[in-house]
């Protein structure tokens, strides 16, 4: 089992055998006979090798199946997103599951093909500026209305996020330009 996750990764690298066993500082017949299963590695070169391939234990010796943490937060925000969306008003499933195939869009576009980390990081920071004006404005809802220093002090919250979007927006708008002149 370990050993098949360990030619399994090492493949995956385009390594040789001779490679990955330098990089290990172990010779290379002890890695064959590690992915062949002849002989079983001790504990400190299981967790050298994990550590080489950013996977986790559990994972080498095919106890699980998510290899790192990254793919566990996959795997649990696809399990929550399910459970809440099973739950939803139809309505609002219908609006949620536009706005998740939105996403989805954007996500294979990057995974397909070099990633423009400037789009990335442009839509990136329009979501952490909404999550913020939802943040910020939600906390001033109140019984009995705002008083006059609270609408001014909304206000001025509101016109400095706005700004922010709006840089955002022209940053990610100049990128777009950019690609389709290309």
């Amino acid at each position: 089992m370990l050993g098949e996750r360990i030619r399994e990764l090492r493949k995956r690298k385009k390594m040789t055998l001779r490679e990955l066993a330098a990089e290990l500082g172990i010779p290379f017949t002890t890695l064959g006979n590690y992915e062949r299963g002849d002989r079983n590695p001790d504990l400190g070169i299981v967790l050298e090798i994990a550590n080489y391939f950013e996977v986790s234990m559990d994972y080498l010796t095919k106890r699980d199946n998510i290899a790192n943490y990254d793919e566990y937060k996959v795997n649990s925000y696809t399990e929550d997103i399910n459970k809440m969306l099973s739950k939803a008003d139809p309505d609002v499933r219908e609006q949620l599951l536009k706005i998740h195939d939105q996403i989805f869009v954007l996500t294979c576009e990057h995974a397909v093909s070099k990633p423009d980390n400037k789009e990335l990081d442009q839509l990136q920071q329009i979501f952490n500026i909404i999550i913020k004006m939802k943040n910020s404005f939600g906390m001033g809802i109140k019984k009995g209305g705002f008083s006059p220093s609270e609408k001014y002090e909304l206000l001025k919250l509101f016109l400095k996020e706005k700004q922010e979007i709006d840089k955002s927006f022209s940053e990610l708008f100049e990128i777009y330009i950019e690609r389709s002149i290309k």
